[in-house]
């Protein structure tokens, strides 16, 4: 794996219970991109408990609004980020293509 430095800046907005997380890539004084990550709570599953009762599960789900990383770090930046999100228990990460469909990661 390259050896780059990964600085996170977090930033909460409270209308919309959400945290956007940018990224920011350099090796050694040299900057090489920067990300920016929405997240969120997605409620529209259904969970069933073992006394067969109904609760909303609150998944968490990360998406890519901005990735412009150099193309020779793009790959390893993605395993920093994805390695961030998993600490903080999101497990899910999309990103929109042209068409507006959802790619996950």
């Amino acid at each position: 794996m390259i050896d780059i430095n990964m600085k996170v800046q977090p930033s909460f907005y409270d209308d919309e219970c959400a945290i956007v997380f940018s990224f920011y890539f350099d090796k050694a004084t040299r900057n090489i991109g920067e990300a920016v990550v929405y997240t969120c709570q997605k409620s529209d599953e259904k969970e069933y408990s073992q006394d067969h009762i109904d609760t909303d599960v609150q998944e968490k789900i990360a998406y890519i609004k901005e990735f412009s990383i150099a193309d020779e770090y793009q790959a390893t930046s993605m395993k920093k980020i994805k390695h961030f999100l998993n600490v903080i228990g999101i497990k899910k990460c999309v990103k929109q293509n042209l068409q507006g469909n959802e790619i996950a990661f």
